[in-house]
């Protein structure tokens, strides 16, 4: 049998290559510990307590206490992803343009070089085949061939259970047809894409569009950012060379064009007569020094692609050579994409000039940037104002974007029937986008997405060291209740941690059980554990 069919069947779960010994052997006979489970509030996303408590309800069901604690959004982000301190984890993965290259959610997630504070692999997981096929993956320029490590990581990933997959979300939003037009949705993020951003026109009202959120802005840092929603509102304001576009491929942004010598060669040449918002040219100068400044303070979200950039060419007032250590396939859509650019008469008196020891710490109050929108202000906690940059290549339609933070998600679709609020940037609970579709003047839509919701375990402590607790996980889980009725239906059930809407890196092959209590109970009572009292225990 080869690894991939072995590992396929399931026989191999116990004896995955996760990070050291399951330390919960040591607890032989013991009641299996109780986990926390923490997820967003309902305030950010209603999904996600509701999916927490039913999750909770059939462990218990079987004896595994685990505990749903909704946790307001940010810091629930700080204990996971910074200081790894949490039991089991309910987050959705967002479906970002710059995540359809299956980089992010093959390599971030998994590699084990990735975890680390503020690392996209707060799990712990460590495979070494998984590894071969993340590097390969990233060095591998033939589509076919890299298909190949993407396919074969997807199955082994699936296999070992560092998080479990539990749906795959539409992005349901909503908007007022009678006051915005001409929308641009873009795979995983609906109208809350750039290209809706630029695209947008007023039908009715001053010129500027309020667009609804649910979770405040955490600060307007461009090297700091790590999650979507700095990445969605900080993209505004700071250009990057490429973006990926509605169809999923990266075309040229502040770039004009790029040529590919060789594998580890790429010249690019900027867009002629671009400025930065207080009126200073944006240079090639101004590029390498954004490449360069992020790399060595090792902006978060980009560690791992710039140790690739071994170095950089100014070549001529607007061209520049990239140089890189080996050949990386996902450059244009994860690296020249997302990285923004940033002006070097005011980064490079950072932090020497300014009241901080570090630019992750810089709090950036009045951001400056060449993106198609200027920052007006932000009221922290409440409101971000924006306005187009009119001498932009993509200049906006609109005059402007107000993003403003509700309470919730009825306050915010509530905003939208009276017409306070115009759009959803990030998903709207389902069936508050199918009540305002009713709604003269609204519509509620749920775009296609390749992000999931899925339970992270943490692999370093007990009990979910254990592989064979991950294992009965998978028939606790109730997917099919949280997709139909919690997602009102607009989901599918999860498998793989590539998304099927995102058909060309997708593996077919990968599937979720459904729920099957007595199956679970099979694997446990297989494998030794034990009921008593009605709780679950460790073998003796």
């Amino acid at each position: 049998m080869q690894r991939r069919d072995f590992l396929l069947s399931g026989a191999a779960i116990g004896g995955m290559s996760a990070l050291g010994v399951p330390r919960s052997a040591r607890a032989a006979g013991g009641p299996v510990e109780a986990p926390s489970l923490l997820t967003a509030t309902a305030q950010f996303d209603p999904v996600r307590p509701e999916a927490a408590r039913l999750i909770s309800q059939a462990a218990k069901s079987i004896g595994f206490d685990i505990e749903a604690t909704p946790e307001d959004y940010n810091q629930g982000i700080q204990k996971v992803i910074k200081e790894h301190d949490y039991d089991l984890f309910l987050v959705l993965l967002a479906g970002q343009s710059v995540r359809i290259d299956p980089d992010v959610f093959i390599h971030s997630v998994h590699h084990s070089s990735n975890y680390r504070p503020g690392g996209f692999n707060w799990t712990g997981y460590s495979n070494p085949r998984v590894d071969e096929l993340a590097a390969a993956q990233q060095q591998e320029m033939d589509a076919d061939r890299r298909r190949e490590s993407v396919l074969e990581a997807q199955a082994l990933i699936a296999a070992d259970q560092p998080e479990n997959v539990v749906v795959y979300p539409s992005m349901t939003n909503a908007y007022r047809s009678d006051r915005i037009a001409n929308l641009t949705p873009q795979m995983g993020e609906g109208i809350g894409s750039l290209w809706t951003d630029v695209s947008m026109t007023v039908v009715e009202g001053d010129g500027y569009v309020r667009t609804g959120a649910t979770a405040p802005l955490k600060n307007l840092n461009p090297i700091a950012a790590n999650d979507s929603n700095e990445f969605k509102e900080l993209r505004m304001i700071y250009d990057s060379l490429f973006q990926v576009d509605p169809e999923g491929k990266p075309v040229p942004w502040a770039a004009e064009g790029a040529r590919v010598v060789d594998p580890t060669t790429i010249e690019i040449t900027l867009r002629d007569g671009m400025k930065w918002h207080d009126g200073e040219p944006v240079t090639a100068e101004d590029v390498k020094f954004s490449f360069d400044y992020q790399k060595e303070w090792k902006a978060p979200f980009f560690v791992s692609s710039l140790e690739r950039v071994s170095s950089i060419e100014i070549t001529g007032a607007r061209t520049l050579t990239f140089r890189l250590s080996e050949p990386f396939a996902p450059l244009f859509a994860n690296l020249f994409s997302a990285l923004m650019l940033i002006p070097m008469h005011i980064w490079k008196d950072i932090p020497g000039n300014v009241d901080v020891d570090d630019p992750l710490n810089y709090p950036n109050l009045t951001p400056v940037g060449s993106g198609p929108f200027r920052f007006d202000y932000w009221d922290r906690g409440k409101e971000l104002k924006v306005s187009a940059n009119t001498g932009h290549h993509m200049a906006p339609q609109c005059a402007g974007i107000i993003r403003t933070v509700y309470g919730s998600h009825d306050a915010m679709a509530a905003a939208i029937e009276k017409g306070e609020c115009d759009r959803t940037r990030y998903i709207l609970k389902p069936n508050l986008m199918e009540q305002l579709d009713k709604v003269e003047g609204c519509v509620g839509r749920a775009y296609p997405a390749h992000g999931f919701y899925c339970l992270s375990y943490n692999l370093t402590k007990p009990p979910f060291d254990n592989p064979v607790i991950r294992r009965a996980m998978q028939y606790i889980i109730p997917r099919e209740m949280i997709r139909d009725i919690v997602l009102g239906g607009h989901a599918e059930s999860g498998g793989s941690v590539i998304a099927p809407v995102n058909a060309n890196w997708h593996n077919p092959q990968v599937t979720a059980p459904a729920q099957d209590l007595d199956m679970a109970r099979k694997i446990l009572g297989d494998a030794g554990f034990t009921w008593q009292g009605g709780k679950l225990h460790y073998p003796g």
